[in-house]
């Protein structure tokens, strides 16, 4: 059977169906010649960054492969030798015995119910081995063989009291406590943690606290970047003039408040601060600031009816926050206790900003609501099934679901936000533009009328009496060259006598075009004579025109000297300075027609 031909017809490219590999073969050159055709095509800076990319990623590949796969032994200061104290613990609690017990247990008692556990310590590596246990938000007591080797119990007394807070204590082991038994007496006036028990584990002081840094090293990730991002778009909109909102200012201290309440759910805030009241309450008084700074943030960037709302909400989380802080010192109720109210008014204002937004999106055609709307609903979902963890008391996980939800919103909400700013750099760039060319006269490049009259007024304001002088021109005949040769002629003209002055009399001073034919020059330091050599260079320059057109340019020029004594005001001056130059004009024209009669 005959195989036949088919052309594509967009690159005129001929196959033959019978010999399949030909086929295959033409395709493949056809393809790269596309794809070279395609390069080419691209700019050489974005090649150059594809190019930069790639050599980037097959380096970090390639050191990766080399550090997995090269033999080493393990030379890194932690040698992460730990003595796993988790398992055969007895624990006791009113009338109940539970024997065999594994930690992490949640045993889910009253507060203020005394809870014990114990067990026989293993054989220890070293004299110096320590004991790392936790207390969530419990005083507890540490035995060994009955006898008392740590205390930490919060004191009582006073008008003011501070937050319960969940704690690490590291504990020296006595000499010769192998084979003894350890004894733990917990109590918690907290019901969420009433018969918590934390996993317990012993071994150098340095192994003890670089797994609890490596356990938590997702969360202290992601607070340092938030904390980076923070401070950049604070920064940033300090620098960002024509930004007509203070978007970044919120989402920036969103970006560190988040940060702040992150670390201090990464249980690491101790390795930094002992203070108790930060430990126990940091995080809590940080999540209303994050709703404030959020509220605010949609209010800026999104919201055109319902601005007032938004305030009156960030109002009511204020209100909460002050609340929380009074009712926690004064030994009303703790912080976590109080914050199941807020952690439910956040919820409300997830669900109610997002119904905000969907309807001045469908109503109003608000289209920075939809892209809101778009790039919430992910973080919104993680927030809300970690409100739920909160809300079932899974405080385990308290962070990590935020923590990822967030930094989607961010790769998303700073995309946006970034281009608003990139818009409102680039419209204050034009802006500052207009603002130059305000005051630029377009033909001649120097600076107009306008430009003339603020420097005057600039020297009114600051003159500090030295002497200048003022230089009033005017194009002589530039009508008849208008008339007689068009205005692309007079044009030439205009820009001839311009060059010349700005030639000369520029190193001097500034010089101005006022409007069609007239000039003003404002010159510092010049005796009578240098001035009379300028004019007569600049009028010698602009005469040479006349070897290639078929007129005559000519400038008339007045020109006076500032003295404080002797003129009440500029405008005085400056119309004295007007009548001599027309006085040269006149001149120039009676000369002219005497040469000519």
């Amino acid at each position: 059977m005959e195989g036949f031909f088919f052309v594509d017809t967009k690159s005129n490219v001929l196959y033959n169906e019978t010999n399949s590999t030909l086929n295959i073969l033409i395709l493949f050159i056809h393809f790269i010649l596309r794809s070279k055709r395609q390069v080419l095509s691209m700019s050489k800076a974005r090649r150059n960054r594809r190019i930069l990319f790639f050599f980037l990623l097959t380096f970090l590949v390639g050191i990766i492969y080399l550090a997995l796969t090269l033999p080493s032994e393990d030379y890194g200061l932690v040698k992460r030798n730990l003595i796993d104290l988790n398992e055969g613990w007895r624990v006791e609690y009113e009338d109940t015995v539970l024997q065999e017990v594994t930690f992490p247990r949640e045993l889910q008692l009253k507060e203020n119910t005394r809870y014990t556990a114990a067990r026989t310590l293993p054989t220890l590596p070293s004299d110096s081995a320590m004991l790392r246990v936790r207390s969530s938000m419990q005083d507890i007591i540490v035995y060994i063989d009955g006898v008392e080797i740590f205390r930490d119990v919060k004191g009582v007394g006073g008008r003011l009291t501070v937050p319960d807070a969940s704690l690490w204590h590291f504990l020296s082991i006595p000499e010769g406590s192998s084979g003894k038994e350890i004894r733990l007496e917990m109590v918690s006036p907290t019901r969420a943690f009433s018969g918590t028990l934390n996993e317990v584990y012993a071994g150098e002081g340095i192994d003890l606290i670089s797994q609890v840094v490596r356990e938590n090293a997702l969360k202290i990730i992601l607070s340092i970047l938030f904390l980076i991002l923070g401070i950049f778009m604070l920064i940033l909109s300090a620098f960002v003039k024509n930004l007509e909102d203070n978007r970044l200012i919120y989402l920036g201290g969103f970006a560190v408040l988040f940060s702040v309440w992150l670390f201090g759910e990464s249980k690491v805030l101790q390795l930094f601060t002992g203070n108790r009241f930060l430990i126990g309450g940091i995080s809590y008084m940080a999540i209303p600031l994050i709703a404030i700074s959020y509220v605010f943030f949609l209010k800026e960037s999104v919201f055109q009816k319902y601005q007032s709302v938004m305030v009156g909400v960030a109002f009511v989380f204020f209100v909460n926050l002050v609340g929380n802080v009074l009712l926690q010192v004064f030994g009303i109720q703790n912080f976590i206790s109080s914050m199941a109210l807020t952690v439910v008014l956040v919820s409300f204002m997830i669900v109610g900003s997002m119904v905000l937004m969907v309807i001045e999106w469908k109503m109003d055609g608000n289209l920075q609501a939809r892209t809101m709307i778009l790039s919430s609903f992910i973080p919104a979902v993680f927030l809300l099934a970690e409100v739920s963890t909160f809300l079932l008391g899974r405080y385990e996980m308290t962070g990590s679901l935020t923590g990822i939800g967030i930094l989607l919103f961010f790769l998303q909400i700073s995309y946006f936000t970034f281009r608003s700013v990139d818009k409102a750099i680039q419209s204050e760039r034009e802006s500052e533009f207009l603002k130059r060319m305000a005051y630029v006269d377009i033909l001649t490049g120097m600076g107009n009328r306008a430009a003339f009259e603020k420097y005057v007024d600039g020297l009114r304001k600051k003159h500090s009496g030295k002497q200048f002088r003022l230089a009033m021109m005017d194009i002589n005949n530039l009508k008849y060259i208008n008339d007689h040769f068009g205005h692309k002629e007079g044009d030439a003209a205009i820009k001839k006598c311009a060059k010349a002055m700005k030639k000369y009399l520029l190193p001097y001073g500034d010089c101005f075009r006022l409007g069609g034919d007239e000039f003003a020059a404002i010159l510092y330091d010049l005796d009578e004579e240098t001035y009379a050599h300028l004019i007569r260079c600049m009028r010698e320059e602009i005469h040479a025109v006349e070897d290639k057109h078929p007129y005559r340019v000519d400038i008339a020029v007045g020109s006076n000297v500032y003295q404080e004594d002797r003129f009440t005001d500029f405008g005085t001056f400056i119309h004295e300075t007007d009548l001599r130059m027309y006085e040269n004009k006149r001149m120039a024209k009676e000369n002219q027609l005497e040469a000519m009669s």
